[in-house]
C-alpha cells in the first residue's frame, strides 16, 4: 500500500501514464510484504491462538489476517488504478 501510493502520486502529479506492469507491480510487491509481515506475526501469536477457544482464535485471525489483507490489497489497487487511468482534460466546444 505504501509503495502503490507513493509511485501513484507521484505518476499522478507528473501526468506520466505506466504500463500494466510498472502500474500493478506495485501491488504484488505490497501484497508479498504483507505477506511476509502476517508470516511473522501469526508466528509469534498462533501458540496463544491455538491454547484458547476456537470462537477467539477465528474472531482474532479475522482481526490479524482478513482485515490488513483486505485493507491493503484495496488500497493498493485503487492507486494502481488510478495512476494508469486517463486524464481527462476540459474541451471548450
Amino acid at each position: 500500500m505504501i509503495l502503490s501510493r507513493a509511485l501513484g502520486k507521484r505518476r499522478i502529479a507528473a501526468g506520466t501514464r505506466p504500463g500494466w506492469i510498472a502500474a500493478w507491480g506495485p501491488v504484488v510487491l505490497d501484497a508479498l510484504a504483507l505477506a511476509v509481515v502476517l508470516a511473522v506475526v501469526l508466528a509469534w501469536v498462533s501458540p496463544v491462538l491455538l491454547a484458547g477457544p476456537v470462537w477467539i482464535a477465528v474472531i482474532a485471525l479475522f482481526g490479524i489476517v482478513f482485515v490488513p489483507v483486505q485493507v491493503v490489497l484495496i488500497l493498493s489497487a485503487l492507486w494502481a488504478a488510478k495512476s494508469r487511468g486517463q486524464i481527462e482534460t476540459e474541451r471548450e466546444p
